[in-house]
């Protein structure tokens, strides 16, 4: 124990990966605790091993360097602001469990996405988190995969072992999760295959896991994410391509050579699919257009002290309704607390039993969740740092910006922000994001990518033109 109390730089360094590694493996790894609901996971341990050792290492040492996180300093005074709310907020609470839970959780996710940042100083730290991701990654699509063969569902999974499921959890709860993490992981595989140095045996292993992946968000029968966050992604990565890639490398052999793998990566899994895939997900999928009718009732707020009404839903696609019925709840919520929100995590307490919503609590709208906790000031404020990140992280893409940006910053950060583009719908689809720990790394992992380019271009002396 005290090794892990008063460790070394090398030894928080290792326990970190570890954090990283069972945060994202989730709830599977980890034991009940008595008398409760919760379960005691490997990740929590591990965060509070490492909380416990660098505070350990603050007391003795007086300080912990920090220095190297100064381009990013707006976000760690943004986030502690955004915690000292969600605290505050518990005075007008209408359940005190809910709000201390999410309040943990909040200062949980905060720092572990913080921890991106602080540890990974260098571009050789990055690229050392770059395989562990990687290889966790894989782990999950691969597992998905035979899971959606064999039934053999984890402890996690909202089904029981054996019971004929059609759509894949792997790691997860349920496959909406598991979804968004594929869609927050594939911009990552898909860049890395042209954009880093690598040899060809490692973009053969890439290349299979994406297809892997692909598979499997299918499988999934999610379609925020395979019907609108993997297009939108798409999209902005087709943009990023002529911007992020030297002008010589973007040869017409190179253009058809990746259009070559783009049409070969969808053949293959369009046969993979026709063999797995099941009628129930393959007519969820096909539904995806319904969505839009579902979207064109009346979104009007209504008057206070006003319930909303039930609708039909046009397409006859419940789960649709459901959701468009609590963002218009939460609305509602949102009017009745003079928009400071309804207080950290009771979102669930007041959704509890509110028409067309049946069984749900949650607002499966990450978005919404931040509006309806917390109000417009930390809603709005959430937003400005997310779109200041999406654009900083653009002009490090630029080459014509930075053009001797390091490749593996530059591949980080086209990466990133593609992955946070598409989660503008990835984010609708789990039914919370609190302790939805893939999004909290990727966001640390764009604020490290930030951190090291901004110090690199600054210690080179470039003048970024307008």
């Amino acid at each position: 124990m005290s090794s892990l109390l008063l460790p070394g730089q090398r030894q928080l360094n290792r326990l970190f990966h570890w954090m990283v590694v069972f945060a994202v493996l989730g709830p599977t790894l980890g034991f009940p605790l008595p008398g409760s609901e919760y379960k005691m996971t490997l990740f929590r341990i591990a965060f509070i091993l490492l909380a416990a050792g660098l505070t350990v290492r603050w007391v003795r040492e007086n300080s912990l360097p920090s220095s190297h996180m100064y381009p990013v300093r707006w976000y760690p005074a943004f986030f502690a602001f955004w915690l000292i709310y969600a605290a505050v907020s518990l005075t007008w609470v209408g359940h005190m469990g809910y709000g201390l839970r999410y309040v943990i959780f909040l200062g949980m996710m905060l720092l572990l996405c913080l921890s991106f940042p602080y540890f990974l100083k260098t571009i050789q730290y990055m690229q050392k988190m770059a395989k562990v991701l990687f290889g966790v990654f894989a782990t999950i699509v691969v597992y998905g995969l035979i899971e959606a063969v064999t039934y053999w569902h984890l402890p996690a999974s909202r089904y029981e072992f054996g019971e004929v499921s059609p759509n894949p959890t792997s790691f997860f709860t349920n496959q909406n999760d598991f979804a968004t993490a594929i869609t927050l992981g594939l911009p990552f595989l898909v860049t890395g295959m042209y954009m880093i140095p690598i040899h060809r045996k490692t973009k053969g292993w890439i290349y299979a896991t994406g297809i892997i992946a692909l598979c499997c968000l299918f499988l999934t029968g999610s379609r925020s994410n395979s019907g609108f966050a993997l297009p939108l992604a798409a999209v902005a990565w087709a943009a990023l391509v002529p911007v992020s890639v030297e002008r010589k490398k973007l040869s017409t052999r190179n253009v058809l050579r990746g259009l070559t793998l783009l049409s070969l990566a969808a053949v293959i899994v369009s046969a993979l699919l026709s063999s797995v895939l099941s009628q129930q997900t393959r007519d969820k999928l096909e539904s995806t257009r319904g969505i839009f009718q579902d979207i064109q009732g009346s979104w009007e707020l209504p008057e206070t002290g006003e319930k909303p009404g039930f609708e039909e839903p046009a397409s006859e696609d419940k789960s649709i309704s459901i959701r468009v019925f609590l963002i218009r709840n939460g609305l509602q919520f949102l009017q009745n607390s003079h928009f400071l929100g309804v207080g950290a995590g009771n979102v669930e307490y007041y959704m509890k039993g509110a028409p067309g919503v049946e069984d749900k609590k949650n607002m499966h709208n990450w978005w919404m969740e931040i509006l309806v906790n917390f109000g417009i000031l930390i809603f709005v404020l959430y937003m400005a740092f997310y779109l200041w990140m999406l654009w900083r992280l653009f002009r490090l893409s630029r080459v014509k910006v930075y053009p001797e940006l390091s490749p593996f910053v530059r591949w980080g950060a086209v990466s990133s922000l593609v992955a946070l583009v598409g989660y503008v719908f990835g984010g609708m689809s789990p039914s919370t994001a609190i302790h939805f720990t893939p999004m909290w790394i990727v966001y640390g992992f764009a604020l490290t990518v930030i951190a090291v380019g901004e110090r690199q271009k600054e210690k080179r002396g470039w003048n970024a033109p307008a």
